[in-house]
């Protein structure tokens, strides 16, 4: 027993001298071996980095593409939805966009400034204690003179005027918009003035032929010839003579009559 406990040490001594020189020639090569291949095991390369950020950015510019192709395909569709002539060729539509985009020429600003005559007609019967205070205010007046005798010569005319400017005009798809803005313009500033009217018709007769219905008809022909002046001016000279809270309701009135 003593010979076998004493062989096991010197066994156990010679087994270990004899892997001693392979873990030490292994434990060399490991040293040998850099920091940066011992991580290539853990880490991805950065091929494969690139790879996936390749993939990733294509698959974002794909997806752009695809947005931009629906909203392309959206407007077509809008377009498209317009309400035009059907008797018109698509030639005629795209000279009819092209040509709003051009500035108005001289006629058709005068004939835009032309249908201002309408609400003036109609305004130049609140002024009768404005004519007779002053004179030169008598100008106004006489300018429309001869279309008013045809204005007021029939109970149906102002009605029937009133539906030949809207129909005609208005929605005519055809004509220039700053012409069809101004002639809606002119109809929604004689809806104004048919308001002052009626507030002047159902006021009691005290205030009717009193100090107070005087100055109630000198506010309302002053608001209604100033307005008119204003928006007169601005369309000779080519521009939209925006009116507050009237020519908000006008450019929402034209935009859906091209739908109509």
């Amino acid at each position: 027993m003593s010979l076998a406990a004493a062989a096991r040490p010197v066994l156990g001594v010679r087994i270990m001298a004899s892997r001693s020189p392979a873990a030490a020639t292994a434990g060399q090569r490991a040293a040998r071996v850099p920091m940066s291949a011992r991580l290539g095991a853990c880490v991805p390369s950065i091929a494969s980095v690139s790879h996936i950020t390749g993939s990733s950015s294509s698959f974002s510019s794909s997806s752009r593409r695809q947005q931009q192709q629906r909203q392309h395909g959206r407007q077509q569709l809008s377009v498209s939805a317009r309400a035009r002539d059907p008797d018109a060729l698509d030639d005629g539509g795209e000279q009819t966009e092209a040509a709003n985009k051009e500035p108005p020429s001289l006629f058709w600003r005068c004939f835009a400034a032309l249908c201002y005559l309408v609400p003036w007609i109609d305004s130049i019967s609140l002024g009768a204690v404005m004519y007779a205070k002053f004179r030169n205010l008598l100008l106004f007046y006489y300018v429309p003179g001869p279309l008013a005798s045809v204005y007021f010569g029939s109970q149906f005319a102002p009605l029937i005027i009133f539906f030949v400017m809207f129909l005609s005009i208005v929605k005519n798809t055809k004509l220039h918009h700053f012409v069809r803005f101004n002639c809606m313009q002119a109809i929604m500033l004689d809806i104004v003035v048919m308001l002052f009217h009626i507030l002047r018709a159902y006021l009691p007769s005290e205030l009717k032929w009193s100090i107070i219905g005087q100055y109630a008809d000198m506010f309302g022909f002053t608001c209604c010839m100033a307005t008119i002046l204003y928006a007169v001016f601005w369309t000779v000279r080519g521009y939209y003579g925006d009116i507050p809270f009237v020519s908000e309701s006008v450019y929402h009135q034209v935009q859906l009559s091209e739908y109509a």
